[in-house]
Formats: structure tokens, sequence, C-alpha cells
């Protein structure tokens, strides 16, 4: 029998199907090159604070190549709630660079902020226009993660793990499309106005319709 999930676990098996989803990614519209990114615990430790918050973790680019692909990097900085709504706002410093050393950036914050333009530049397509998917990025990658405190506790203060590994993964889901023009057949490229306003289910079910049972 298998052990509950922890709070924000995810199952083996999304995560196997996330990989999967983001090294078919890798073939055709990433175009980069992934290096081992850890997070210290000494690092979560100095972010994190007293009052355990979040971190959040920015994207970039390395400023050399590798075997022409570029190279991605990532920063993490401390987040706190603002008043008493959903909002996190960064603190500027401490700012650290993640690899299988982590490093301060403190002092370097405009090279820090230079690499996430980058990204993001890459992320829209600028970068490399004449790669055939470049313009479809945008839909997939962020710009940053937002991480929970609930994952790094269990990780570093209840686990007591030196490091954790950051990986990416893809998610998947059918999303449902309406569209004014109707037509037997629809080309990819289809010009015609397209409303995406539909909540799956799960998570938005009616859990007591007869036809949700």
């Amino acid at each position: 029998m298998a052990s509950p999930l922890k709070r924000d676990q995810i199952p083996q098996k999304q995560a196997e199907y996330w990989r999967r989803n983001f090294a078919e990614e890798q073939k055709s519209i990433l175009n980069i090159e992934i290096p081992q990114l850890i997070l210290q615990k000494e690092t979560y430790k100095k972010l994190a604070g007293e009052n355990e918050n979040r971190l959040r973790i920015y994207l970039g680019l390395e400023n050399d190549q590798k075997d022409g692909k570029y190279v991605l990097s990532a920063f993490a900085v401390s987040a706190f709630l603002l008043g008493s709504g959903d909002v996190y706002v960064d603190y500027e410093i401490p700012v650290y660079k993640l690899g299988v050393v982590n490093e301060i950036y403190s002092d370097k914050t405009k090279l820090v902020i230079e690499s996430i333009r980058n990204y993001r530049k890459w992320r829209l397509g600028e970068l490399d226009a004449e790669h055939s998917s470049a313009l479809f990025r945008r839909y997939i990658f962020p710009n940053s993660f937002l991480l929970t405190k609930y994952e790094l506790h269990e990780i570093f203060n209840v686990q007591n793990k030196p490091a954790a590994q950051i990986e990416f993964g893809v998610s998947k889901m059918m999303n449902i499309m309406i569209i004014p023009n109707v037509q037997a057949e629809r080309l990819f490229d289809d010009e015609s106005e397209v409303f995406d306003f539909g909540i799956p289910c799960p998570p938005n079910c009616d859990e007591g319709s007869i036809y949700n049972s």
C-alpha cells in the first residue's frame, strides 16, 4: 500500500509523466541546456529567515552557449506576503545563483537582471526567431516560480536534508476552446477568435451532482 502523500507532494507517476513531457519539449521547442540546479539548506535558511518566507526562483540565461544551445541559470530570492491578500513581494537582496554550489550575487544584481531579461527574450522567441517553434515557448515556460513554504520546510527542517535538487516538468491538460465560427475541420493556424473560459473538473467540481457520480 502506497504511503499517503505529504503536503505539496505529487505522485511518482505524475512526476514521471511531467519529466517525459519535458523531454519531448526539449527535442522540439526548448533548445536549451539545463545544468544541475541545487538549493542548499544554508541558502534556504538565509532566504526563509525566522518567518519562513517563501522563495521565488527566477530563470535566466548564461552568457555563453554550450554546443550551440543556450544554458539555463536560476536565481533565488526571498518573498514576503504583502498585507492580507495573496500577493508576495520580493526582497531584492540577498539573491543567490543556484548551481552545484550556491553563490551569493547580492553585489551583482545587474548581472542577475541581465540574465533574467535574456531568458525572457529567449522565452518570447526573440533570441532565435529562426527556430521554428520559438514563438510557442511563452505558452509553456514561465518567468519564475514561487515555491510554497511547506515543501521546503519538509525537505530541510523535517527531513534535515543538506540540499534539494531543482528539476523541471511539463504538465499537460486538455483545455476547452470556444470558437464562434463553426467548421467541420479546422487548421492549426486558423485565425478565428478563440475563447477559453472553462474551468476544469477537477478541481472545480459539483460533488453533489448526479452527473459527477
